[in-house]
């Protein structure tokens, strides 16, 4: 091979540098981040579109009653003119939203009911990330005329399933690996979020975090933070920079203040407790025992939003207008003092309710601006009260808005980092760190047995997506008890002469004996190699009983795991292993072969890689 001139670098010098930085790799994610980023982001300004201007016709100008926008946002459609509100429009348009929505889903894609980011988590641990590519398309239409039209329901869901969604078909396009399509997935989701919310951070690690309940999707972290950005940048090119929320230029913080944060945070734990019930159980044991078609339930929810809105305007749409009212007060549309406490933790409730009614009953749409919303009112109240007992120690009520925002949603969906840097990202204020890791550590641990998403998973041990990863995960759920071969054992006496020994163990397929003392209690093993070593020293075969060529006892029971008894079969190298009835010994009940564990360990390996759930059914393509 030629060599390089001296102080060139050849091309196999590059070729090394290369590999050593994984350059490939990430040259690799950069096209393909850019690429989900940019459909993601197009995919969010088109939703962003259309809610818009359904919400337009439908509340604005159908209804002279257009929902108040946060400081960031606007309607793209211009304003309203003045008119006397229409209140039968207000009441009819989230039931015509609900039916519009249940017809488009039950019709075309089942699946796609409800918030959405359940779904998107079982296709990545269930279904190799497999998206139909209809149910986007689908899941977006739906989620526009249920949130347009004044629905109790958020973005993220949706929105994500549009990225998700063209993140599935494009790694199924290129043939890639499970692996592959899962991360691009995730990427296409965070891309999604990260744009219509315009927070690319927390975006990346929301979707980094959510698949789990206490674990991270490490891996995904570099194709979602690409493709955020991506979609970010997408979007802001059309809709211009800046925060949805607008705050106060700087939040000061006292230590004093951290008890109260941390009375809040039980309290919304306790709330966030309620909202999971009311949610899961509206869902559950009201409309999902109505005996009505699927299609037409979600109207009846709409309808009781629109009932409601005729008391509570706060009822209809996410209500961030109000959210940003608590922050920081434009319109004065919400009293101050104590009045003003209980009217933002009358709305917490409100749309715990409504967000219940909307999506549970079978609605296409979100619940994280819901929960943000639910989560800031509740800061709110206690921001307000605290004010006014504490007004030295409490100046600025607005903190407790964003404290709460962050850290009730971070507890209900288990998500307590990413939930912190939305909400930074949101308000464009990152001052109140401390107070936001105290509250989002309270929530987080009260509500460790809840989530809002059902579908998340422990840790990544538990995940089917990475199931083949963890050889000992896969044998722990497995007992030795159906198992083992059940046939009858007969066990030799220790002082069997070993002519009989061998005419025992060479007349049965079985390879190892159990011994048993002289009171029929289990002393040792008997292998056929060591037979055989006793078989050629011929003196020694005619004095020799079984006791003497008997192994160190090595046994399992039958409700130990397969876990437990690859750890045996490793320390002994036996073949086989006596099954017994209890614990350090007992009566013989079977044997259980090494090679029945491996083809076990074979069939469960199997059905983690394939998608089959715990009946045996394969389970068919996510959402």
């Amino acid at each position: 091979m030629r060599k390089g001139l001296p102080g060139i670098p050849t091309l196999a010098d590059l070729g090394a540098f290369a590999r050593l930085f994984e350059f490939r790799a990430v040259s690799r994610w950069v096209g393909l981040g850019l690429v989900i980023g940019v459909v993601a982001g197009l995919g969010a300004a088109a939703f962003y579109v259309g809610m818009d201007w359904i919400r337009h016709t439908m509340l604005g100008v159908g209804a002279h009653m257009p929902p108040l926008e946060p400081h960031g946002e606007h309607s793209l459609f211009g304003e309203v003119p003045p008119g006397e509100v229409r209140k039968w429009v207000m009441v009819l348009s989230p039931a015509l939203g609900g039916l519009i929505s249940g017809l488009i889903v039950f019709r075309f894609a089942p699946e796609a009911e409800g918030h959405g980011t359940d779904a998107l988590i079982e296709s990545f641990h269930r279904h190799g990330g497999r998206i139909r590519p209809r149910v986007p398309i689908v899941k977006a239409l739906a989620s526009v005329v249920l949130i347009g039209t004044g629905g109790s329901a958020g973005r993220e869901g949706p929105i994500a399933q549009i990225g998700a969604g063209f993140g599935s078909v494009l790694g199924s396009a290129l043939k890639l690996s499970a692996r592959e399509r899962r991360l691009m997935l995730i990427a296409g989701a965070a891309g999604g979020i990260g744009a219509i919310f315009r927070t690319p951070l927390g975006a990346a690690l929301f979707l980094v975090e959510v698949l789990y309940k206490d674990d991270f999707e490490v891996d995904a972290l570099v194709p979602a933070v690409l493709s955020s950005v991506v979609a970010y940048s997408v979007f802001t090119m059309l809709f211009g920079e800046g925060t949805i929320f607008v705050t106060e230029k700087h939040y000061s913080f006292d230590p004093r203040q951290l008890p109260l944060y941390m009375v809040m945070a039980v309290f919304a734990a306790l709330v966030g407790w309620i909202y999971i019930k009311v949610f899961y159980g509206m869902r559950d044991r009201v409309f999902h025992k109505l005996k009505m078609p699927n299609t037409i339930k979600p109207m009846f929810g709409g309808l009781a939003v629109g009932l409601l809105a005729l008391a509570a305007p706060q009822a209809l749409g996410a209500s961030y207008g109000w959210l940003q009212e608590a922050l920081l007060p434009r319109h004065h549309v919400l009293p101050i003092g104590w009045i003003g406490a209980g009217t933002m933790l009358g709305i917490a409730l409100l749309k715990v309710l409504t967000t219940s009614l909307s999506v549970s009953s079978g609605g296409s749409g979100g619940v994280f601006g819901p929960s943000v919303v639910v989560g800031g009112m509740i800061g709110g109240a206690f921001g307000f009260a605290f004010h006014e007992w504490f007004p030295h120690v409490v100046p600025q009520p607005g903190a407790f808005v964003i404290v709460g925002m962050a850290c009730f949603f971070g507890g209900v969906a288990h998500v307590p980092i990413s939930s912190l840097v939305m909400a930074s990202e949101m308000t464009g204020s990152y001052d109140l760190l401390v107070p936001l890791m105290l509250a989002e550590v309270v929530t987080f641990t009260l509500l460790r047995r809840f989530t809002l998403y059902e579908k998340q998973v422990g840790t990544r041990r538990d995940s089917p997506a990475h199931g083949a990863e963890y050889v000992l995960d896969l044998l722990q759920h497995v007992r030795v008890g159906t198992v083992f071969d059940k046939q009858p054992v007969k066990p030799l006496p220790a002082s069997t002469p070993l002519a009989e020994v061998l005419r025992v163990t060479t007349g049965c397929n079985q390879t190892v004996f159990p011994v048993v003392g002289p009171r029929g209690e289990l002393s040792g093993i008997v292998t056929l190699d060591t037979v055989r070593a006793f078989f050629f020293d011929e003196e020694m075969g005619k004095l020799a009983i079984a006791a003497d060529c008997a192994m160190p006892l090595v046994t399992v029971t039958q409700e130990d795991t397969l876990a437990v008894a690859l750890e045996r079969f490793a320390s002994s190298h036996y073949p086989e292993l006596p099954v017994v009835d209890s614990e350090g010994g007992g009566e013989i009940v079977g044997m259980l072969s090494y090679e029945q564990l491996l083809h076990t360990y074979s069939q469960e390996l199997v059905r983690r890689r394939s998608g089959i759930d715990e009946s045996g059914v394969e389970s068919k393509p996510a959402a």
